[in-house]
């Protein structure tokens, strides 16, 4: 956003300086990028008039100028080729730039002038264009000046055309400060000067009754629709002062009528519209877009209508796109005498999509997209039609137009003194309804210890009391708040819920050697197809940033497994990562609760399930070093899951299976489903081959993942029992079996068949080798046995391990080595 320093001093009533205007913006919040002094150069430039004329004598087209510059010594002759110099004794002045002043040549660089001759004959300075002068860019012929006298300086002629422009940067939410006004009402309460809004009169209209009938059709896209017949129009021109300003704010001056819409914008933040009133069919009505309705914008360009979009629509056709850009064959000509000019309030959300779906961005679009003043509607209107009068000769016809078809109340807001203090650590300056009077707000009621505030329109910013501290807060300066450390409280429970569990599981992955990673909650499809994921089903945003970051994760593994192929191009194979975090699932089936009375209820809820997941991830060698190293496997995974269910799952044993469907990144028979007390909480497996190669991750792999809430809810506190004082006693024994019978089951039948003295069964050794048949392995178990009240027998111990031995051989077919 451009500022005009002279603007601002004009709007406050007061000079305070540029760096005291800079200071107080960058403190209020409104950062300053850059402040850049135009039209210094300026200074030496004084009016002149033209004394006499006469050809080159020896140079076509060049024409050698007297003028009178008020000097002591008698005029100046110049060599001038413009084609408009005024007529000796006509009235007009032109620009003329002695030796030593400063122009601007056709590249647009500053140059120095120096007494030379040209063509022979000697120029002392020269007579100066619009772009010569940096005050436009029209380069057609002198810059003539209307009014003044030959030898006054130009700035003294017109003050406005030396000028600061200060680039601010304007958040989102202050759409206020997309025009003077808003920024002087900061500058103003940061320095704790007096403001008053300049006054709006109401022009004076001519005739007794309206011109023009408006019709609102959607009050919900258009609560106030405000408009204005203007009558004699002489459509031309601005004024220098009106070009100069606009330009240098960005805006190209087009007529006197347009450039008057855009100096209101520019001054109070509202864009207003001006038709050609002669090319409209009244009424003119604001309605919703008819699916496929033709509009031809000002640019030229033909739209094909949404019906989603809002219009301004005579008796026959679309003539703008409401809040967003103008048509084409209602736009004011040179040839315009009525104008009929809008100021509208139109919904911010459904401007920003008929922008978003048009490619507009124009400067209408940018202030409606944010809200614009609802309360500032009619004052804008006046504002605009009292400058058109003013800069096209023109006068207001019939009485203005107001349609507010959905009222709104304002906000009342309390600020809670001893509430400010608890947020700021520091009491509520003395000046605090001074700040937000000066802001626009009105203070409705005053006790000792709160204020009740009524929120101006041009704040939408401002919806809670919070926002009314922030306010007070910035105004009077962040750099008046005290350091102190803020009074906490701790809750006596402590932490709650998942971000309890969560911090849990962080404390035992990190403890057995496991690095923390964080990784993106947006995944490309590309990724996910690595990973073997089906993209279709899965969550895809409508408006992602890239299409790198465009599907929403199903799960940690993709992320994960994008870390380890980055770090093992980097030179890093090992790899011992986890992430606790949610995945993002698309619900399965409708949403819908019942009530007390047992009447069903509909209850809505977002179509996402979020759970939460631990997802480890071990790549590259184990530890070794006495050995040679060897990746990682499935036990590796197996011994992380077992580790960090053993400290959750309270009481509860985790077993491994090989029921249910493996995940999409599981090895097909390297892999198994972890369960806690028969329900599936996870599965651990290696990395399946198609992923490694897709990926390109040329160590091992292992990958568990767990679904933490099933955990918990699994979770058994263990239950305390009194040790036993008597020896335990260990009998092992190695049993053959055949490789497609999982550990886990015999493991299981031992521990159920080996009596109730069995305190537990431990699986220490796992060989094959050339000397056993194909097709088997060799499995160690350790069985451990403890009675409470006595010393076991070796007897009784060889009679429980036998019984279940002979259970292993009967189900699995198993030898005992």
């Amino acid at each position: 956003m451009l500022i005009s320093y002279k603007w601002l001093q004009e709007i406050l009533g007061a000079d305070p300086g540029v760096d005291a205007v800079t200071s107080a913006l960058g403190r209020g919040g409104l950062e300053v990028d850059r402040v850049t002094h135009v039209g210094a150069a300026l200074r030496p430039v004084v009016l002149a008039s033209v004394e006499a004329t006469r050809p080159h004598p020896s140079k076509k087209g060049l024409t050698l100028v007297r003028v009178d510059t008020g000097g002591a010594g008698g005029g100046v002759e110049v060599v001038c080729g413009a084609q408009n110099v005024p007529a000796p004794g006509a009235g007009a002045l032109v620009c003329y730039a002695p030796v030593g002043a400063q122009v601007l040549d056709r590249s647009g660089a500053l140059v120095t002038l120096t007494e030379k001759a040209v063509a022979g004959v000697p120029s002392a300075g020269m007579l100066c264009a619009e772009d010569e002068l940096g005050l436009g860019s029209s380069h057609e012929g002198l810059l003539i000046i209307e009014g003044g006298r030959p030898g006054q300086s130009l700035l003294d002629w017109e003050p406005r055309l030396e000028d600061w422009i200060i680039e601010l940067s304007v958040t989102p939410n202050r759409p206020d400060a997309l025009g003077h006004l808003g920024v002087a009402r900061d500058v103003a309460a940061v320095l704790g000067v007096p403001f008053q809004p300049p006054a709006v009169a109401r022009p004076q209209a001519s005739g007794g009754a309206a011109r023009a009938s408006v019709e609102v059709r959607d009050k919900e896209r258009c609560p106030r629709y405000a408009g204005q017949v203007i009558e004699g129009v002489s459509v031309g021109p601005s004024p220098l002062w009106a070009r100069v300003r606009l330009g240098r704010l960005g805006v190209r001056p087009i007529t006197n009528v347009v450039d008057a819409t855009n100096l209101v914008m520019l001054e109070r933040g509202q864009p207003l519209h001006a038709f050609d009133l002669d090319a409209l069919r009244l009424p003119i009505e604001i309605r919703r877009a008819r699916q496929g309705e033709a509009f031809v914008a000002l640019d030229g360009q033909k739209l094909s209508l949404n019906e989603d979009d809002l219009v301004i629509a005579d008796a026959e056709r679309v003539v703008a796109l409401a809040g967003v850009i103008g048509g084409a064959d209602s736009g004011v000509t040179a040839t315009t005498r009525r104008v009929f000019l809008e100021s509208a309030y139109f919904e911010p959300r459904g401007i920003r999509r008929s922008a978003r779906r048009y490619g507009f961005h124009t400067e209408a679009s940018h202030r409606f997209e944010r809200e614009v003043d609802l309360s500032g509607v009619p004052l804008s209107r006046d504002r605009g039609t009292a400058l058109i009068c003013e800069l096209a000769g023109a006068e207001a016809a019939g009485e203005p137009i107001d349609a507010y078809v959905a009222p709104r109340a304002p906000r009342r807001l309390t600020l809670r003194l001893p509430r400010y203090k608890r947020i700021i650590g520091a009491e509520a300056p003395p000046r605090t309804r001074e700040i937000l009077e000066t802001l626009g707000a009105s203070i409705v009621e005053q006790q000792a210890d709160r204020l009740l505030v009524e929120v101006p329109a041009h704040r939408p910013d401002i919806v809670e009391e919070i926002d009314l501290i922030e306010e007070v807060a910035r105004v009077a300066g962040y750099d008046q708040i005290p350091s102190s450390l803020p009074r906490v409280g701790a809750a006596p429970a402590g932490a709650r819920g998942d971000y309890r569990l969560r911090r849990r599981v962080r404390q035992i992955c990190t403890g057995i050697g496991l690095h923390e990673a964080v990784t993106y909650s947006f995944l490309s499809p590309q990724e996910l197809r690595a990973s073997r994921f089906e993209v279709e089903p899965l969550l895809r945003l409508l408006n992602p940033l890239s299409e790198e970051k465009s599907v929403m994760r199903p799960s940690l593994v993709p992320g994960l497994l994008t870390v380890a192929q980055r770090s093992q191009r980097y030179n890093v194979p090992r790899v011992r990562l986890f992430e606790v975090s949610q995945v993002f699932l698309p619900r399965q089936g409708g949403a819908g609760g019942a009530d007390g009375a047992g009447q069903k209820a509909r209850v809505e809820r977002p179509p996402v399930d979020e759970p939460t997941r631990l997802t480890v991830l071990l790549a590259g060698p184990r530890d070794s070093y006495l050995t040679r190293p060897e990746d990682v496997d499935f036990y590796d995974g197996k011994g992380v899951v077992e580790a960090v269910l053993a400290e959750l799952a309270g009481s509860v044993a985790p077993e491994l299976d090989l029921e249910g469907e493996p995940p999409p990144w599981a090895h097909p028979r390297k892999g198994a489903r972890v369960t806690l007390d028969g329900r599936a909480v996870g599965y651990v497996a290696e990395l399946h081959p198609d992923v490694r190669d897709a990926l390109e991750i040329t160590t091992g792999a292992v990958v568990a993942e767990l679904d933490l809430a099933a955990v918990a809810a699994a979770y058994r506190a263990p239950v305390a029992a009194k040790p036993s004082r008597f020896p335990a006693m260990r009998h092992d024994v190695a049993l053959l079996l055949p490789l497609d019978v999982p550990a886990g089951q015999v493991l299981e039948l031992l521990r159920t068949t080996a009596g109730e003295r069995c305190e537990k069964v431990e699986l220490f050794d796992r060989y094959r080798g050339g000397e056993l048949p194909p097709g088997t392995h060799s499995l160690g178990f350790a069985l451990w046995f403890r009675s409470p009240e006595r010393t076991l027998t070796d007897e009784e111990v060889d009679r429980w391990t036998k019984a279940a031995v002979d259970a292993a051989k009967a189900r699995f077919g198993a030898q005992q080595r």
